[in-house]
């Protein structure tokens, strides 16, 4: 009897389990046919020249991919081993100096404050440089997101001036210095074998620069609105809505009736917003910033494609405002020629970087911080004022080390994104001009693979990309870890 039972038993385990394999068969079967097996025959095709074009013969050609993707050649007349090797070493501490600084942080090396002195110099320095000798708008970047990285150094409890940590800034400073002496040097004397490769790397990562602005931003936004903005209520509060509102039609009226009606329409929706945030408190104010976020991408490029306008666009025409009233100063001269924005090769990048900073800012990375935010125990404020911090007090010691591990995840998603993106934008705006500005990794995809028809090729740049973006994530996961944990 035991027996049968047993044997039922088993059976009914089995027709159980089969009926969940029949279930999951179709999830399964999806996976291996539309991810795994796309997967796996991409890493092959890596190690041929296969193509879509009739005419070319598929055939194994091992490195050579790779080799043709990576590799560079003395130019004629010129080369040299220690050409290639300084400039290659001015990458190398460039990149380690942000490692160093990124270790020296997470594992609370001595002289972290100092470093932070070191990187406010180091940024101010270059943002100066730039504006002094209006060179590459990307060296002013590069300047601006170290005086961003420098708030997290300043943040720390250490106070030593001196120590280890100030070896990362200090590589950071040399690797620049000699990446700007040997750059014209190496770009005369040697040649890479796919120069597209590595100017659309430069854009990839010249676009990431994106990141800290994004961040900052969205943690300030965060900041701003995660307390009540308006404490007034009642009769006051509906009369100010109320009040604002008839500014904004009477500004919308006159304006309108005076020949300018784009600027009675901004007019009017800056007093309309204001309204909302009066009635409605931080709420509005949070959906108003999330907007860009949610309505379509294509619209949005499209929007921002009209505002950079050269001609008649707003930003333009908001600068020759600016520029008309500085003309009245004595003693001011100015240069009129404007920025061409998406036309001009030099302020294509910035100017996809400035509509993903609009874009990004108030998106998701805000509604994260704002939750993170509202997780830190108000008893911690409540202390700390008791002992009489003050606001940036209250910020260092406990809203920053309570936010480390949504800071944490939000830079991961975004180095994974910012390597992987890029194409959109390029495809809608500039159609990756001018000149090849704006096109990214993404994009020379594509390109290779949809334009070129050399899947081959285009196998071997997407498994290039993702060595960079799983060694890029992995240090991050590793050193920015041990930060979080402290």
């Amino acid at each position: 009897m035991a027996r049968r039972v047993r044997d039922t038993a088993a059976g009914t385990g089995q027709r159980d389990l089969l009926a969940a394999a029949g279930f999951l068969a179709p999830n399964f079967l999806g996976f291996f046919l539309f991810v795994a097996f796309p997967i796996v025959f991409s890493l092959v095709l890596v190690f041929t020249n296969w193509s879509i074009k009739p005419a070319i013969e598929t055939r194994f050609v091992g490195l050579s991919n790779l080799g043709t993707l990576l590799g560079f050649r003395a130019a004629q007349g010129g080369g040299g081993t220690g050409l290639f090797a300084g400039y290659l070493l001015g990458y190398v501490l460039f990149f380690g100096g942000v490692i160093a600084s990124l270790v020296g942080l997470g594992r609370k090396w001595a002289g972290v404050r100092g470093a932070g002195v070191l990187l406010v110099v180091y940024g101010a320095g270059l943002v100066g440089w730039s504006l002094a000798t209006r060179s590459s708008v990307g060296w002013a970047l590069v300047g601006l997101s170290a005086l961003i990285g420098a708030v997290f150094f300043l943040v720390d409890d250490d106070e030593a001036f001196s120590g280890r940590a100030m070896v990362g800034p200090g590589a950071l400073l040399a690797g620049t210095l000699l990446v700007r002496v040997m750059h014209e040097p190496f770009l005369q004397g040697w040649e890479a074998r796919d120069p597209f490769f590595w100017k659309y790397l430069y854009n990839t990562l010249y676009l990431m620069f994106l990141i800290p602005l994004q961040i900052a931003g969205s943690l300030g936004l965060a900041l701003l609105l995660s307390r009540p903005l308006v404490k007034s209520s009642g009769s006051r509060r509906l009369g100010a809505t109320a009040a604002f509102g008839v500014l904004a039609v009477a500004g919308l009226v006159g304006f309108w009736a005076a020949g300018w009606p784009d600027a009675g329409v901004l007019w009017a929706t800056f007093w309309i917003i204001a309204a909302m945030g009066t009635g409605f408190g931080e709420v509005a104010f949070r959906t108003i910033f999330f907007l860009p976020s949610f309505t379509a991408g294509v619209a949005i490029m499209l929007l921002w494609k009209q505002m950079f306008n050269p001609e008649f666009g707003p930003l333009n025409e908001s600068l020759r405002l600016v520029q008309a009233g500085l003309s009245l100063l004595p003693g001011v001269a100015l240069n009129t020629d404007l920025p061409k924005w998406i036309l001009d090769p030099h302020w294509a990048k910035p100017a996809l970087i400035l509509m993903g900073f609009w874009t990004l800012v108030g998106g998701t990375n805000m509604l994260i911080y704002l939750a993170g935010l509202s997780n830190v125990p108000e008893e911690l404020y409540e202390a700390a004022r008791i002992d009489g911090a003050s606001r940036w007090q209250e910020f260092r010691t406990i809203t920053w080390p309570q936010l480390a591990p949504t800071t944490f995840f939000i830079v991961i998603m975004s180095l994974i994104a910012g390597l992987q993106g890029g194409f959109e934008q390029a495809r809608v705006m500039t159609a990756g001009g001018p000149a090849g500005a704006t096109k990214t990794l993404s994009y020379y995809i594509y390109e290779q693979a949809f334009e070129e028809l050399s899947l081959g090729y285009a196998s071997a740049i997407a498994w290039t990309m993702f060595v960079l973006i799983f060694v890029l994530t992995a240090m991050n996961w590793k050193f920015g870890n041990q930060y979080v944990n402290e």
